[in-house]
């Protein structure tokens, strides 16, 4: 993996922690669905393709920030008929009404809100109207009354059906595989390598777990964006996180490199562990042999 290719990857994940899981390497077959998510009627059974993006099912709803959101309020009382000027609109919400004409320009590439030329009754520029699309309309609709699902509410409810199979630890270990072939590519031909210790450092800074380098070459995950589940469940969640890190050095030439996840091991902190066959001959504390330099650590070092 090229160097920032973890920082880029995006994960929006939130509660954190795993038990340890049992030594070695996770079963990389396919997850088998259970016969009760197979229906004559209903969604499509698990495991079959759905449809070509954009042809198919409904959109998903925009990131619109708060203030651009109170910028289609205030639009919601117009009608194309008569549309609101910039005057009207900066009357209702204060602030510059150079403000006021970013925000709506952006809504207008989004689709949200359309723009018309109101005929002027004197002479000069006429002015411009906007109102909301049927596109906004609906999404304004739906912005009033919806309640995002957190991802720690996601993992939640697929722990607790993964913990009551015959095996979760099999199961959340797949995930973590498969989950890190979507997060990283094989590294590229010629790139420059990173070490396996940034490697997991940067992951993890991205993943949202606020990674912090000890000392003692151990790295403290202080935030965990789904806690709640992991808490709930440590041998499905933690499991998962720890199998994703360890396919992940796998994926970049480093299965050498061994990555162990103590859950809730200290006061605020879970814990992060990486060994290598050299650090275990020289007796350093793992994690040291697998960093390379000490001073290329990315994250803080506390």
């Amino acid at each position: 993996m090229a160097p920032g290719d973890a920082a880029r990857a995006t994960i929006y994940y939130t509660t954190h922690v795993k038990n340890s899981p049992l030594d070695g390497a996770a079963p990389t077959g396919e997850i088998e669905p259970a016969p009760e998510q197979v229906r004559a009627c209903g969604p499509e059974p698990v495991g079959r393709a759905g449809p070509e993006p954009g042809l198919l099912g409904p959109e998903a709803l925009p990131d619109v920030p708060t203030a651009r959101e109170r910028v289609l309020e205030a639009l919601a009382g117009y009608e194309p008929e008569r549309p609101a000027t910039i005057g009207a609109l900066v009357e209702t919400l204060g602030g510059h009404p150079n403000t006021t004409r970013a925000h709506l320009a952006r809504l207008v590439d989004d689709g949200l809100v359309a723009r018309t030329t109101i005929e002027a009754r004197t002479r000069g520029r006429p002015a411009l109207g906007h109102h909301l699309t049927d596109r906004g309309r609906l999404v304004i609709e739906a912005l009033r009354v919806s309640r995002p699902v957190s991802t720690d509410e996601l993992v939640t409810a697929m722990a607790e059906h993964l913990a009551g199979t015959s095996d979760p630890e099999v199961h959340a270990r797949a995930i973590g595989r498969r989950w890190a072939a979507q997060l990283s590519a094989p590294p590229s031909p010629g790139a420059p390598a990173t070490s396996p210790f940034d490697l997991v450092v940067g992951l993890l800074t991205t993943a949202g777990f606020s990674p912090q380098v000890k000392p003692d070459g151990d790295i403290a995950l202080r935030t965990c964006p789904v806690l709640s589940s992991a808490r709930a469940h440590p041998g499905v969640v933690c499991t998962m996180h720890e199998e994703m890190l360890r396919a992940t050095l796998e994926r970049s030439g480093a299965a050498h490199t061994e990555v162990r996840l103590v859950p809730f091991a200290r006061e605020r902190a879970c814990l992060v562990r990486l060994s290598s066959p050299a650090s275990a001959e020289s007796g350093l504390p793992g994690g040291h042999s697998a960093t390379g330099s000490r001073g290329r650590h990315t994250g803080p070092v506390g």
